[in-house]
């Protein structure tokens, strides 16, 4: 016999509850429960950020939004020097500071995810414009290889995620997430060789608004294909089952529900206001960041049906069985934090407001946030030297990342060592 929705909720979030409790030591492979489908994704706590620059780019560019404020996150301290963390996706963590040595491109405008291909080419979205470029592995100036059609007028709506099929080589589609008319979808396009084409929308309904979007997409360890919505802006969306605003989603390559997700719908997580980032480490857990509201941003581990306490909690507190979150930045200042990358067991986290990329060698098997809202070694770099900081994602092949700026028409992208 069905149970009424509030008693599912209550079983879903205790069992949420449960695997984390029992997540300790649990690999890629044992992050999945065998009831349930339920994955165990877990991080571990302490203190917090040093602070390092690098030096500057080979060419200037503007920023835009506010400057960060001289506070630290939760648990953090203010003195030189970075963490070491453990091995992990990627090969061994990075020993030294990140440190910018060059501009890949400028003269962006707003560019919001980067994707590389199999080939070394990067896909590059501009949330204002609609545009997808391409950009050589080695940089140079981009080409447009395709445009939908995004709503404007919106702060932060319009061409927001991209994300490269894993079987690219065959059938060369590109995933693009978009504000339309009256939703946010997922879409699918074509790349033949020489431009993009052919777009199917994939999901469609995820709720829109001026703010609040979410936008990040990223296929995972599994093969399936994981969405960061938000909440558009009403706060009753998030812990609604029924809706797909304020969630990750987990769907197949061609949007349908993902086999073993907790609620036989595309829903995985809920209780978000505003996912941004998704990265996995090389246990398979999955981590994401979130825009808090006006403190307690947050820096996430994902369990499968986990709540995250949106609109009841932010930050480290706890909603009956929801999950706190590992890292809180009680000032957003220092954070609104975007894009997350993980490489060799060390999460980079870009961000806007607090025109900084973070640092955070991951924890390792066993850890449950327990509510301190802190991670040991947590180290801030760049702070308010490049501007508002959008999206961080690895180079292939090589030992670094490629880094967006957002400044409107000045927006560059630039190349970071690890």
């Amino acid at each position: 016999m069905p149970l009424p929705p509030m008693t599912r909720r209550a079983a879903l979030r205790l069992s949420a509850a449960a695997v984390l409790r029992a997540a300790g030591g649990l690999g890629a492979a044992g992050g999945l429960a065998a009831a349930g489908g339920l994955a165990a994704c877990t991080p571990s706590p302490a203190p917090g950020p040093t602070r390092s620059s690098g030096p500057a780019p080979s060419s200037s560019g503007g920023s835009s939004g506010s400057a960060a404020s001289g506070g630290t996150a939760a648990g953090s301290t203010a003195s030189g020097g970075t963490a070491s963390g453990g091995t992990g996706a990627g090969g061994a963590a990075p020993s030294s500071a990140p440190r910018v040595t060059g501009t890949i491109a400028e003269g962006l405008r707003t560019p919001w995810s980067i994707a590389f291909a199999p080939d070394g080419m990067a896909f590059v979205s501009e949330r204002d414009t609609g545009r997808i470029l391409r950009l050589a592995g080695d940089g140079g100036a981009p080409r447009e290889a395709g445009k939908v059609t995004a709503r404007k007028g919106t702060r932060e709506g319009g061409l927001l995620g991209l994300e490269v099929s894993p079987t690219f080589a065959k059938d060369g589609l590109l995933y693009a997430y978009y504000t339309a008319a009256g939703a946010n979808r997922v879409v699918t396009l074509t790349w033949d060789g020489t431009s993009l084409g052919g777009e199917r929308i994939i999901v469609d309904g995820i709720p829109a608004a001026v703010v609040h979007n979410g936008g990040r997409l990223r296929f995972g360890p599994d093969g399936l294909l994981y969405i960061g919505t938000g909440d558009a802006n009403t706060r009753t969306l998030s812990p609604d089952l029924g809706s797909l605003g304020g969630k990750i989603l987990r769907v197949t390559p061609d949007g349908s529900p993902a086999p073993g997700n907790p609620h036989g719908t595309r829903v995985y997580t809920w209780g978000h206001r505003n996912v941004q980032g998704l990265a996995w480490d090389s246990r398979g857990r999955l981590w994401a960041s979130e825009f808090g509201p006006e403190r307690n941003d947050e820096l996430n581990l994902i369990v499968a049906g986990g709540d995250y306490g949106w609109p009841a909690v932010t930050g480290g507190a706890r909603s009956g069985s929801s999950v706190p979150a590992a890292f809180v930045w009680p000032s957003t200042a220092n954070a609104s934090p975007s894009g997350l990358v993980v490489v060799g067991d060390v999460a980079y986290v870009a961000c806007l407001r607090g025109q900084r990329l973070w640092r955070f060698p991951l924890p390792g098997p066993g850890y449950v946030p327990d509510g301190s809202g802190s991670l040991p070694g947590a180290t801030e770099h760049f702070r308010n030297e490049y501007g508002r900081l959008r999206d961080a994602v690895a180079v292939p092949g090589r030992n670094e990342l490629w880094l967006a700026t957002n400044a409107d028409a000045g927006s560059r992208i630039l190349r970071v060592e690890l």
